[in-house]
């Protein structure tokens, strides 16, 4: 659940982070807060290989996970910005699992 502010900075991030992750055929999968605006599951949806939907449910994170492979990096923009990366496998197992039983629950962004 990426959360619903986000600075000006983070969406140039994005944008050059989704040119490199195309270039080297990364899929990517992404859950957002509820009460992110449209706009910017519009946006991320309209990148190769990208597809972001809304969270099933009402929760509101204001930390988001990126998982790949053996490794999770836990991120909070706000307030303060930081992040903290974590490898081990078990650890990304586990938020593999979180993230695949809220993605069977969720509904593909229109």
């Amino acid at each position: 659940g990426v959360f619903a502010f986000q600075a000006e900075k983070y969406h140039s991030y994005w944008q050059q982070d989704h040119r490199t992750r195309v270039k080297a055929g990364i899929k990517i999968r992404i859950m957002f807060n509820k009460d992110t605006h449209p706009n910017i599951l519009k946006n991320r949806n309209s990148f190769k290989d990208c597809d972001a939907r809304y969270m099933p449910t009402d929760i509101k994170t204001p930390a988001w996970f990126l998982t790949y492979k053996d490794t999770t990096t836990i991120i909070l923009q706000y307030p303060t910005e930081i992040a903290v990366e974590i490898t081990n496998q078990s650890i990304a197992d586990s938020f593999k699992s979180y993230f695949e039983e809220f993605w069977k629950r969720s509904k593909t962004f229109k």
